[in-house]
């Protein structure tokens, strides 16, 4: 009897340490990946949010992601310091400068292992578009978000008010100043009526988009080319571009715009007032959601397709997991989840259902079944509403509408088909394609550094309006000539040099 508890108790210390091993080797089979995301601060309720997404990750690849939102200046400096183990990064052209990284060598080639390793992902763009993303050296150094690649960018307003007014604000305009009779109207509603907002014009830095129809090559030091030419130049010389800035300086004359609007970032803003929004939007993309009332749009701008466009928001893997192709494998079959299951996408989108948001089906006028909408909770609207556009297939994102869009409307929920029907034919860039190098064989490090201190000093009070655009002290001519003083001029000829060459390689 001794002899048989014996052998039992051994059996069952065996299959104990047969369980440890293998949940000790199912726990190494998880790889943990560090996400550095934009538009910081954090979500209030990211955690319980990314523990949904990690469920669902780990289960379908082995897989758990650290989401970490970031400010502008907190991914810099992470970048600044090696990438402290960050191994995906968002990058834009106007956060963590894509153009800039990759110069620097701070993001993995892509190219090869995506049509390899995950062929889902590739198959989501156009070939030409993923040619279009490849650098001067023949590397893809991210993924594409496949979103509004192709700008249209609006001004966004409240009909309602137009209409009390008797203004017909025009689908198109060619200018920002063809909006200041309503504006006009809106500042007067409001000084009646407090609860509508304050300020017509509440802005949060800058107005997002004023500079989108000009052609960047690099957004740092304000390059590129007027769309449809080859000549590279400043911002400062296309026409389009500065009427804004006069307009601003006009509306700000008028009282239109909040004071303070230099001084604060986006999330400073809130969307719940009346005041007209920038915004690169399309067809049947829907505003009463978030801002609790309808919304049209005057258009400016697009829809055309440039690289700075196309790359307008990207996710990157670091360089260094080119050391280790086994985790760079697993980042970019992360990647190739984030942008092709619906249910991770829609909760990094909206987070939990039933908690943040919930779905609901869409009928046309007829009662037949158009397909799915969301309807965020106020919890979802108060606790988790990150960016959507920059974490990964925008498109494939269940579109969002208010409950009474939903229970008495028809809204679009088919909106990006419509978009992508839109934008067939769209004017493409004359310098699509072209990428360029800051780093070689000039490294402009040094001037970049001092003219993102210059932007710094004085680009935002230009944008909203703060002062005089023709001011010698304070406005473009002072931006311009320290910009000048610290490099612009070389960056601009060897800008050129490169894109000559480019050119003429095609």
């Amino acid at each position: 009897m001794k002899k048989l508890v014996s052998l039992l108790m051994a059996a069952i210390m065996v299959l104990s340490m047969m369980s440890f091993i293998s949940f000790a080797s199912a726990e190494e089979e998880i790889v943990h990946l560090k996400w550095a995301q934009g538009n910081g601060p954090a979500p209030i309720d990211n955690d319980i949010v990314v523990a949904r997404l990690n469920e669902i990750s780990r289960e379908a690849i082995g897989v758990e992601v650290q989401i970490d939102y970031m400010t502008s200046d907190e991914m810099q400096l992470v970048i600044a310091n090696g990438g402290e183990g960050y191994d995906i990064f968002y990058s834009c052209s106007w956060f963590n400068n894509y153009f800039d990284n990759v110069s620097k060598g701070t993001f993995a080639n892509l190219w090869g292992k995506i049509q390899e390793w995950t062929p889902d992902l590739f198959a989501l763009l156009p070939e030409e578009w993923w040619e279009m993303a490849r650098s001067a050296d023949g590397g893809l150094y991210g993924v594409v978000d496949r979103k509004d690649v192709a700008g249209i960018n609006s001004i966004l307003y409240d009909p309602e008010i137009a209409k009390a007014a008797g203004i017909e604000v025009p689908s198109s305009i060619s200018a920002w100043d063809e909006m200041t009779p309503y504006l006009t109207a809106l500042q007067s509603a409001m000084d009646a009526d407090p609860t509508l907002g304050k300020y017509a014009v509440n802005v949060g830095g800058a107005p997002a988009g004023m500079e989108s129809s000009f052609d960047f090559i690099d957004r740092i030091p304000l390059i590129g080319v007027i769309f449809g030419t080859t000549k590279v130049v400043s911002v400062f010389d296309d026409p389009g571009v500065t009427e804004r800035y006069y307009t601003m300086h006009k509306w700000n004359q008028m009282g239109f715009v909040n004071p303070d609007a230099a001084t604060l970032d986006e999330n400073s803003i809130d969307s719940k007032l009346h005041h007209i929004g920038f915004t690169q939007a399309w067809t049947g993309y829907s505003y009463y959601g978030s801002r609790g009332f309808s919304t049209e749009y005057a258009r400016y701008a697009g829809p055309v397709l440039s690289t700075d466009l196309l790359l307008g928001s990207l996710q990157c893997i670091s360089a260094a997991l080119e050391e280790d192709e086994a985790r760079f494998k697993k980042a970019l079959q992360f990647l190739e989840l984030l942008c092709t299951n619906k249910e991770y996408r829609d909760t990094i989108g909206y987070g939990i259902e039933g908690v943040h948001f919930n779905y609901y089906d869409v009928n046309d006028i007829d009662g037949n079944y158009l397909g799915k909408a969301v309807v965020r909770t106020e919890l979802g609207r108060s606790n988790y509403a990150p960016w959507n556009f920059n974490q990964g297939n925008y498109s494939l994102l269940t579109p969002a509408f208010a409950l009474e869009e939903v229970e008495h409307g028809h809204p679009l929920v088919n909106q990006w088909d419509l978009y992508y029907k839109e934008i067939e034919g769209a004017p493409v860039s004359t310098i699509a394609g072209f990428q360029f190098n800051n780093q070689e064989p000039i490294d402009f490090t040094q001037a970049y550094t001092e003219i993102a201190n210059i932007k710094a000093q004085y680009f935002s009070a230009i944008q909203c309006g703060a002062v005089d655009p023709d001011d010698p002290e304070l406005g473009i001519p002072a931006m311009r000539a320290k910009m000048e003083a610290a490099g612009l001029n070389d960056i601009i000829a060897e800008a050129q040099r490169q894109l000559d060459e480019y050119l003429a390689s095609k």
